[in-house]
C-alpha cells in the first residue's frame, strides 16, 4: 500500500506542475527578387543604302543606343539588316534613321516582312541614286523592277519629294535594257572619281549584282554608263519630278 500512495503523489506532484511549452522557432523572412519588368523593343528592317558601308551603318545604330540584331541578306550589292528599339520610341526611330542616310528602306518588321522585302530587292532591275552636294544639287533614289515599274524617292532640291510611282512603256523599257546591254557591266569599274576634286555629288548605278559609283564625270566614264544616266534622268525630268 505505501507504493500505491506514493505513486499517486508522484502522479500528482507531476500533473499539477507547469508544462514546457516549445518556442516556435522565428520565421526567417527573405526578401523577393523583384526582376525589372524586360524592356519592350520593336523590330525594323533596314535596307543599306550603300553596301560597302556596313560599319558606317552599324556604328550609327550602336551609338544611338540601339541593337544590330544581325544581317538577313548579305550580297555584294544588297545588305539587308534587322534592328531592335524601344517599342515606345519606335516612330520616333522609324522616322530619324530614315532621314540619316544610311538606310534606302526602315520599316516595321511584321509577319513575312523579312521575305517581302529580300523578295522587292531581288527583283531590281536597275537602281539609281543621287547623292548630295555642298550647294542644291537634287538629291533621289530611282529603282526599277524586272517588269518595268518605277519607284521614285525624292529628298532634296527637287520639284517632287517623297514617294512616286509609274511605269515603263514597252519601247522605254527596251531601249533602257538596250543601253545597259551594250557592254558587260561586270567590266566597269567599281568608282570613277577625283578625290580631290571636292564639293561633288556621286552617282550610283547598280545593276546586275555589281554598283557603281560615279563622281567625276570625265572622259574615263564609258559612254555606255553616260548614256543610261542621261536617259533615265530624263524621263524623270519629263515626269517633272526634277528640273
Amino acid at each position: 500500500m505505501k507504493y500505491v500512495y506514493l505513486s499517486i503523489i508522484l502522479l500528482a506532484l507531476s500533473c499539477g506542475s507547469p508544462k514546457k511549452t516549445s518556442t516556435p522557432k522565428e520565421e526567417t523572412r527573405t526578401e523577393e527578387n523583384v526582376e525589372a519588368p524586360l524592356a519592350v523593343e520593336d523590330e525594323l528592317i533596314v535596307v543599306l543604302k550603300n553596301p560597302k558601308n556596313v560599319a558606317n551603318a552599324k556604328a550609327l545604330i550602336t551609338n544611338s543606343g540601339l541593337t544590330w540584331d544581325k544581317m538577313l541578306f548579305d550580297s555584294e550589292t544588297t545588305k539587308i539588316a534587322l534592328i531592335k528599339v524601344p517599342a515606345d520610341k519606335r516612330d520616333f526611330w522609324l522616322k530619324r534613321l530614315q532621314e540619316s542616310g544610311e538606310f534606302k528602306s526602315v520599316e516595321l518588321n511584321g509577319i513575312m516582312k523579312t521575305q517581302d522585302v529580300i523578295k522587292r530587292e531581288e527583283s531590281t532591275f536597275l537602281s539609281f541614286r543621287k547623292t548630295e552636294c555642298f550647294g542644291d544639287c537634287p538629291v533621289y533614289d530611282v529603282s526599277v523592277d524586272k517588269e518595268g515599274n518605277v519607284t521614285y524617292n525624292g529628298k532634296k532640291y527637287v520639284v517632287e519629294e517623297g514617294t512616286r510611282e509609274f511605269k515603263l512603256t514597252d519601247k522605254e523599257f527596251s531601249a533602257l535594257k538596250e543601253k545597259l546591254n551594250k557592254n558587260d557591266f561586270s567590266s566597269y569599274k567599281e568608282v570613277y572619281d577625283n578625290p580631290k576634286i571636292m564639293d561633288l555629288p556621286s552617282t550610283f548605278i547598280t545593276h546586275k549584282g555589281k554598283q557603281v559609283q560615279i563622281r567625276l564625270w570625265s572622259d574615263e566614264v564609258p559612254a555606255e554608263l553616260i548614256d543610261v544616266h542621261e536617259y533615265l534622268q530624263g524621263l524623270l525630268i519629263d515626269k517633272k519630278f526634277f528640273d
